[in-house]
């Protein structure tokens, strides 16, 4: 086995980051376009992906230039993420439409969707604000560049010390108990914003596992496939929960809009059967995604899929001639990769020693963004609608 050296974990991580990125430009052309939501999503998932890596690896990044890219992956991933749940809410009452639609429904249906493509047309306008920024400002070319430059392939072709898969299970193993911690709220469907805040921390979860995933030959891929489908099965739940606190909201605003168009109210009631089908829908949807969730939780319970979990990730025994003094992770006798001994050179000579590596319990993760409050310097002033889909879960 060979030397433990933060060198052998910041490639690790360098690999990654060099795959997500090229992957962020590669659907860069077919989400300006705005006419694939798959270009949209797939765009999405990788900026996720590349933030979870940004925040695992960051004491391996320049601190600078670190923090601008992660601030960048962020924008990104929060404009797109407008635009997809859109996508997401069309797609859906589409195919609650189709052909078999009692007519009686349709006219609301349509309000709906007229609606909610009116919202989709100024999402893509933020989309593309927002990649015409990323591209302006340089950060996924310059990511790239640097990643290729740091990046050593002799390296990565040595088997994988010790110290990267004692990372992994430090970096995995936070990230599942900081999942499991939201498991006490999972017995009532009364608190809504918990199991949200629980399909967030999943995603963390899983991210985290799909990073590391290389070292364990495809050990963990039955851990992954189970928190896609608690993440999707948690986010159709958040997703009907949202419709069944949102369209009553809808159909005050509707109603005020159509009585200051047209000085009273009657055009309304064409439009109401629709919205009362549409509720009853997402009553059920939402009784019906929590009790599916519930299932798949004792599934894996039944099957003690954590403890499984927590035993795969047990790093092996550091060799004899691999034992170091350690101080909260890092080998201080490992040579120092260049481009972190360059920056503590630049910063200074404090005599103290630099943590290389830091785990995400060591690391402050960025919250998951605050849409509303990100966006906050939108024109909303048309359709107040916009906001309130702001909330609606993706699926990646």
């Amino acid at each position: 086995m060979g030397k433990p050296s933060p060198k052998t974990i910041c490639q690790f991580g360098i690999y990654f980051m060099l795959e997500q990125t090229q992957g962020l430009v590669e659907e860069v052309p077919g989400v300006q376009l705005g006419r694939d939501s798959e270009a949209i999503h797939r765009m999405r998932v990788a900026s996720r992906r590349l933030a979870t890596a940004l925040d695992v690896f960051k004491s391996c990044l320049p601190k600078k230039k670190s923090r601008i890219w992660r601030d960048e992956v962020r924008k990104v991933t929060i404009a797109l993420g407008k635009a997809r749940d859109l996508d997401i809410q069309i797609a859906q009452l589409t195919e609650l439409y189709g052909d078999q639609l009692d007519a009686r429904f349709k006219p609301g249906y349509n309000r709906l969707l007229l609606r909610l493509k009116q919202d989709r047309t100024k999402a893509q306008k933020k989309v593309n604000k927002t990649v015409f920024k990323l591209n302006e400002s340089q950060a996924l070319e310059e990511m790239i560049l640097w990643f290729e430059k740091h990046f050593d392939p002799d390296v990565m072709a040595e088997p994988y010390p010790s110290s990267v898969f004692q990372m992994a299970h430090q970096s995995i193993t936070d990230a599942l108990d900081a999942f499991l911690k939201h498991q006490d709220f999972i017995a009532s469907d009364a608190d809504s914003d918990k199991l949200h805040a629980m399909r967030i921390a999943g995603k963390h979860l899983r991210y985290t596992m799909e990073i590391f995933a290389p070292l364990y030959g495809g050990a963990l891929d039955p851990f992954t496939i189970a928190m896609k489908e608690i993440q999707d099965t948690l986010g159709e739940f958040h997703d009907a929960d949202v419709w069944v606190t949102w369209l009553p909201k809808f159909v005050d605003k509707e109603r005020a809009r159509i009585e200051d168009y047209f000085g009273n109210t009657g055009p309304l009631e064409r439009l109401m059967p629709g919205f009362h089908n549409l509720m009853e829908h997402y009553e059920q949807a939402r009784m019906d995604h929590y009790q599916s969730f519930l299932l798949t939780w004792q599934t894996l319970a039944d099957d003690k899929a954590w403890q499984t979990l927590r035993s795969i990730l047990q790093p092996p025994p550091l060799p004899i001639e691999e034992e170091i003094e350690e101080v909260g992770g890092l080998n201080t006798t490992a040579e120092l990769p260049e481009w972190i001994e360059e920056e503590q050179h630049e910063a200074g000579e404090s005599g103290e020693l630099t943590k290389v590596i830091e785990t995400p319990a060591e690391a402050e993760l960025e919250p998951e963004e605050d849409q509303t409050s990100a966006d906050s310097d939108e024109d909303t002033s048309e359709i107040p609608f916009i906001d309130l889909t702001d909330h609606f879960p993706t699926d990646e």
